[in-house]
């Protein structure tokens, strides 16, 4: 058994993605100006099995992923700044996400979390294969199987002590998780994991379906404003009302909801990486730079540009190319 503690720095999200997120596929951007440093506690339990509690230090980050095929992951959040999207728990609560299924997150400082990871193997033996529709509720408006949030149960508070006392003593004194504490955080998951399959065999209730719908109607909005700006033209809440057939209240309590943001701060937001993943491939001069800005809605730019080292550090006529992934 080994143990792992990792200080994780990036100021790019692709960075947060390949570095610190493991066993699932996710899309990151940031929800604030600045770096994004982000910290992580890593223990391995035993084979296929592991645990950390990751920490944002700075900045805003949005992720948006999708579990591993057969995987299992665990998670405890107690940071009321960490948002799950389509949550109707209060803090805290527990996310169980299966394989294939989608965990979509925001978090703002501070954000902590704790979680638990299981590969295919290991999986396989907490979560018979017929009871995996129950894990995996579908989402409301397509996008694939949500991630399943519930209140912190007794075995789940259980769990969670057992996996911060772990993780304490390996960062105090390097001690690795013995054979018989693995066993008891299989057998503890396991515990979990039925419980949750009981209650999920009833009912989940107005208020699940309710989160749903808001958190579906959130991720429609932000998949809009994600659409190049040449493709989707000028793009006002109005315009959103009218696309997605609701309400400008509704669509701005959904964003308030789920990321803590109204439509034209996450609006902004998402333009000006638009314009710092083009800007990262080809550097332009001053004109250049105030072409893309229009065409991305930014009519002030001496706004824009202030906006723009505000978030990335550097004006954008001096940003230097390099080879990008464009979100």
């Amino acid at each position: 058994m080994t143990k792992a503690l990792e200080f994780t720095s990036a100021k790019e999200p692709e960075e947060v993605a390949a570095r610190l997120l493991n066993g699932w596929n996710p899309r990151v951007y940031r929800l604030r100006p600045g770096p994004l440093r982000i910290t992580r506690r890593f223990l391995q339990l035993g084979p296929g099995v592991s645990t950390q509690l990751t920490r944002l230090l700075t900045g805003g980050v949005r992720i948006d992923g999708q579990i591993g095929d057969g995987m299992l992951k665990i998670g405890f959040v107690r940071s009321k700044e960490i948002r799950i999207l389509g949550s109707c728990e209060k803090n805290p609560f527990m996310a169980v996400a299966c394989g294939g299924s989608r965990l979509n997150f925001s978090a703002s400082l501070p954000g902590t979390a704790l979680s638990l990871h299981f590969d295919r193997e290991a999986a396989a033996g907490i979560v018979p294969a017929e009871a995996l529709p129950l894990l995996t509720p579908a989402a409301s408006g397509g996008g694939g199987p949500e991630t399943l949030l519930h209140p912190v149960t007794d075995t789940g508070a259980k769990l969670e002590k057992l996996l911060r006392r772990l993780l304490a003593r390996a960062e105090r004194d390097g001690s690795a998780a013995t054979p018989g504490e693995a066993a008891q955080v299989v057998e503890t998951s396991a515990g979990l994991i039925a419980e949750i399959l009981v209650e999920r065999s009833t009912d989940v209730g107005e208020a699940a379906a309710r989160a749903r719908r808001r958190r579906s109607l959130a991720l429609a909005v932000e998949a809009l404003l994600w659409e190049a700006p040449q493709t989707i033209g000028r793009f006002s809440l109005d315009d959103a009302a009218r696309r997605l057939k609701c309400s400008r209240r509704s669509i701005q309590l959904a964003l308030q909801e789920e990321f803590g943001l109204g439509f034209v701060v996450l609006k902004r937001l998402i333009r000006l990486q638009q314009v710092h993943a083009l800007l990262r491939v080809k550097p332009l001069g001053a004109a250049g730079v105030g072409r893309i800005a229009r065409a991305h809605e930014f009519n002030h730019l001496g706004r824009f540009a202030g906006h723009y080292r505000d978030m990335f550090g550097v004006l954008p006529s001096l940003e230097r190319a390099e080879e990008a992934v464009l979100l």
